[in-house]
C-alpha cells in the first residue's frame, strides 16, 4: 500500500521529534557520565553537571512524549482491551480507544491554553542555581510537551478514525508490520 502525504506528514514529524529528543538524552547521558567520573576521579564534581541533567532531561520527555503518542506507546488498561478482544467486539475496542485519544487530546489543549502560559511566563526574573540559565526556558519545555502531545493526539485520532473500518487491530507496531512482510514474502517463494 502506498503512504499518503498524511503519512509521511506524520513521519518527518515523528523523526523530529525523536531526533531532537536523542540530542537531549545523549546529552544527558554524557552529563550523567561526567558526574561520576568527576566523582570519583577527581577532587570536586561540577556543579553544572547535575543541573544540565535535570533539565536535559526534561526537555527529552518534553519531545518523547509526541513520539510514544505516535507510536501507540503509552501504558493503557490491557485487560480491558484483551477481553473485548476475545469477546469478538473489536469495534467496541476501537471506539474506546478513539474516546480515550480524543478526552486525551482534550485535557492536553485545556492545559496548554488555561495553565500553561502563567506558569511558564513569570513575570519576574528567575535563574538556575549553578548554570544561571533563566527559568523561563525550563519552564517553557512545559509548553513545548503539551504542544507536541496536542498534535501526536490529533495526527493519532485522524489515524485511528482512517483506520477504523480495516481489519484487525489497529494498534499494530512496526515490528508485527515487518513480521507479517517477511512472512508475506516466504509465502510467495
Amino acid at each position: 500500500m502506498k503512504n499518503s502525504g498524511f503519512d509521511k506528514l506524520v513521519k518527518v514529524y515523528s523523526e523530529i521529534l525523536y531526533a531532537v529528543g536523542s540530542i537531549f538524552y545523549i546529552t544527558f547521558c554524557v552529563c550523567v557520565m561526567v558526574q561520576i567520573i568527576s566523582r570519583n576521579f577527581l577532587p570536586s564534581a561540577p556543579s553544572w553537571t547535575e543541573e544540565l541533567a535535570r533539565y536535559s532531561f526534561i526537555y527529552m520527555v518534553a519531545f518523547g512524549c509526541g513520539v510514544a503518542v505516535l507510536k501507540d506507546e503509552f501504558v493503557f488498561v490491557e485487560f480491558l482491551k484483551d477481553s473485548l478482544e476475545a469477546k469478538g467486539l473489536h469495534q467496541a475496542n476501537k471506539i474506546i480507544r478513539i474516546l480515550v485519544t480524543f478526552v486525551m487530546l482534550i485535557i492536553s489543549l485545556y492545559i496548554l491554553v488555561k495553565a500553561e502560559p502563567t506558569f511558564c511566563f513569570i513575570k519576574f526574573r528567575m535563574v538556575s542555581t549553578a548554570m544561571q540559565i533563566p527559568m523561563q526556558y525550563i519552564y517553557f519545555s512545559q509548553i513545548l510537551l503539551f504542544a507536541f502531545l496536542s498534535v501526536s493526539l490529533v495526527f493519532r485520532l485522524i489515524q485511528k478514525i482512517r483506520d477504523f473500518n480495516k481489519e484487525g487491530d489497529f494498534e499494530e507496531t512496526e515490528e508485527e508490520k515487518i513480521l507479517e512482510e517477511i512472512a508475506a514474502e516466504k509465502e510467495v517463494r
